[in-house]
């Protein structure tokens, strides 16, 4: 069986209705998504009309058409039902909140669409069932715009030892009582848990679908949205079960999939010292505990103070 099977997209987001002047155009993401189309795993790419041959002319560049599989599926993004039933309403949604009042912002209602297409594809990846995979990741296709350039070694790692349930990165801790007040959280454009890349267990890739667009149209009907990553971080509060956390920075969310090799002080800071104050100890002592096992895998290193000081949240 082969284990991970990669899905990304991209779609030209220059050609929406409602593409703003910090929209990103073609080249930033072509540029931005070599490192992605460099893995040398199956690879599930969403894509329209214009993107499909300059993305599949640079994959066959750095991998094999025969060695690794690629599929392509190409469909214009506004020709999916859920864009046009829904755009209208996010529309109008944004018009009565106090949040989006720069036009040229580029988390329009179409780019929050695209985003959260991601577990679409994910769904229609796993019932197309190509690969017999038991994971699925999804990679942002620009993400080493942030991952860094030098993505491969560690994306390699993690896509060979993937891990159960959804795996997927907390940037900073949120409790629950925060998250009720769902105005204040989706309307002033917090983010907690990155979706950049994260993987799901084939079994569970269904329920997370479920979850995650019932979270999105409960949003949707009380008139707020704004991110996939807020839609993701509500999922985790309501169904924690579902997930198997890591921790980090946006720059680390490849690098740290199993152990913390950067970004530690995010992890202290906005993860461990906020779930201590909410109460949660069995949550800030699993990221201290893999704090102390990257460090005895010598993948990290601190000052002896601030391990000493994580040594203490996991004998509370």
């Amino acid at each position: 069986m082969t284990k991970s099977v990669i899905v990304t997209m991209y779609f030209n987001l220059k050609t929406l209705k409602d593409s703003s002047q910090d929209t990103r155009p073609l080249e930033f993401y072509l540029t931005n998504g070599r490192g992605t189309l460099q893995l040398e795993h199956p690879m599930i790419i969403f894509c329209d009309s214009t993107t499909q041959p300059l993305i599949k002319a640079l994959r066959d560049e750095y991998v094999s058409p025969e060695q690794c599989p690629t599929i392509y599926i190409e469909k214009n993004f506004t020709d999916y039902d859920y864009y046009n039933q829904t755009w209208p309403i996010i529309v109008e949604n944004r018009k009565r909140s106090k949040y989006y009042k720069n036009p040229n912002d580029r988390n329009t209602p179409s780019y929050y669409l695209v985003c959260m297409f991601k577990i679409m594809a994910l769904q229609m990846a796993a019932q197309r069932d190509d690969f017999d995979a038991s994971h699925y990741f999804w990679i942002d296709f620009g993400c080493s715009h942030v991952a860094g350039k030098e993505m491969k070694e560690p994306a390699e790692r993690m896509l060979e030892n993937p891990r159960p349930k959804v795996s997927a990165l907390y940037l900073h801790y949120k409790n629950s009582s925060e998250l009720q007040d769902v105005a204040n959280f989706c309307d002033t454009g917090a983010c907690a848990m990155a979706c950049t890349v994260f993987s799901v267990e084939r079994s569970y890739v269904s329920k997370l679908y479920s979850c995650m667009w019932a979270i999105f149209y409960d949003l949707l009907a009380k008139g707020h949205g704004h991110t996939d990553e807020q839609v993701m971080t509500l999922c985790y509060d309501r169904h924690p079960d579902l997930f198997n956390l890591y921790y980090g920075d946006y720059y680390s969310v490849i690098s740290n999939y199993h152990y913390v090799f950067k970004d530690w002080h995010t992890v202290k800071w906005c993860f461990i010292n906020n779930a201590i104050a909410a109460g949660r100890q069995d949550l800030a002592k699993a990221a201290a505990q893999n704090i102390l096992d990257s460090i005895s895998a010598n993948f990290l290193t601190i000052p002896d103070a601030e391990k000493a000081y994580i040594e203490s949240v996991v004998s509370t």
